[in-house]
């Protein structure tokens, strides 16, 4: 299993973040593959020895994105090349995990995350039924599809593409993991559901500081 994620220089700190939670429940970091936005975080990325660090693009919003309804914010701007990222690894490294950045490990999940032939979705529950933040994608022609449909359509935030595309046509490799094991930020702080919870992910939370302020609060801070 190959790991992927993406950000720009203002999510470099909560990013290593990630990926130190990930060193710490045993997941090599030879593993991972890290696409750069802009050229200073991939830069600081080397220099930290995360050789899996490659420069996607050259973009101008090196700042931090607030997640918006707004089809013509930067946040738009940036998750829309998600997709088209996952496409071009997902040839090379078909059995491949997506991990946003605002995510910490608990646990490492890769025993009961590999071998399946199903696409496996963090929900988003109460909001989207399929959260696009957490993904386990394989090496089935179906999951090929799936990918460079979703690869090809750059036109709103990659979890509307998500929701629009995988029910009406894929209705049948799609997997919702347990909210228990793998919850969302609503499940995780409003829910309770902490006890058994192998990741933490700190969507419905806004904005940077919340997030890194929440991870700081349960002892998820690890730089």
């Amino acid at each position: 299993m190959k790991f992927l994620t993406f950000l720009n220089s203002g999510c470099y700190d909560i990013c290593l973040n990630m990926l130190r939670s990930a060193e710490k429940v045993g997941i090599n970091m030879n593993d991972f593959y890290i696409a750069c936005m802009d050229e200073q975080v991939y830069r600081s990325l080397i220099l930290k020895g995360y050789n899996g660090a490659f420069l996607f693009m050259n973009s101008n919003l090196k700042e931090y994105q607030n997640w918006t309804f707004d089809s013509n914010s930067g946040f738009r701007n940036i998750v829309r090349h998600k997709w088209e990222i996952i496409n071009q690894v997902h040839k090379e490294h078909p059995n491949l995990m997506w991990i946003d950045t605002d995510i910490v490990f608990k646990e490492n999940p890769l025993e009961i995350l590999t071998g399946h032939e199903e696409v496996l979705f963090q929900t988003d529950s109460p909001g989207h039924k399929i959260c696009t933040g957490f993904m386990v994608f394989n090496e089935t022609p179906k999951c090929r599809q799936l990918i460079e449909e979703c690869g090809a359509d750059n036109s709103n935030d990659d979890q509307i593409i998500m929701n629009r595309i995988g029910f009406r046509k894929y209705n049948d490799i799609i997997v919702l993991l347990s909210n228990d094991l793998f919850p969302n930020g609503h499940a995780y702080y409003y829910q309770g559901k902490k006890e058994n919870a192998m990741i933490v992910h700190n969507n419905w939370i806004l904005g940077i500081e919340a997030k890194i302020n929440k991870f700081k609060e349960e002892g998820l801070w690890f730089i």
